[in-house]
């Protein structure tokens, strides 16, 4: 949260409108509409914008957005031509790229016994992610599925986890 406030009493009422740059990592959520109002009668009254931070699943660190204050409106030309200073705020990221590997369901055997697991990234990627999946000893046991050898996460859709079958 900030405030913002007048310096003098204006001879009309004030509006200024509170946004951010950058809608992806944080929102104005109070006030409501993104309009701060003052009048003749409470010029000197703080007014506290909030500011909330937005959720991405994107391992992309602390990202540096702004809340522009702009568009002052009033008919006291001494308010009507002034420009607030932007507040700077930070985004503080809670993602950790990573890949998370299910335990194997059973041991294989060799009669043909099959075991499978799981595997799927712990943040959104920016690009499409692809993981080979081989056998360190294909004489006791294959990599069945994926046919190819290959997971692929695409970005639209990474938190899916995928499975191997040996």
């Amino acid at each position: 949260t900030f405030t913002v406030v007048l310096d003098s009493e204006p001879t009309a009422s004030v509006t200024v409108d509170v946004a951010s740059n950058d809608a992806t990592e944080g929102l104005v959520t109070d006030p409501a509409l993104g309009t701060l109002t003052f009048t003749t009668g409470n010029w000197d009254t703080p007014r506290t914008v909030t500011v909330t931070g937005q959720d991405d699943d994107i391992d992309d660190g602390a990202v540096a957005y702004s809340i522009v204050l702009d568009n002052v409106a009033s008919t006291d030309g001494n308010y009507s031509v002034l420009d607030p200073a932007d507040v700077s705020v930070t985004n503080d990221n809670d993602d950790t790229a990573g890949i998370t590997v299910s335990t194997i369901s059973s041991n294989t055997s060799e009669s043909g016994a099959t075991a499978t697991f799981t595997v799927v990234l712990d943040s959104e990627p920016t690009a499409n992610v692809t993981i080979d999946v081989a056998s360190n000893d294909a004489t006791e046991g294959l990599v069945t599925d994926p046919a190819l050898g290959t997971l692929t996460f695409p970005t639209g859709d990474w938190d899916t986890p995928q499975t191997v079958t040996v």
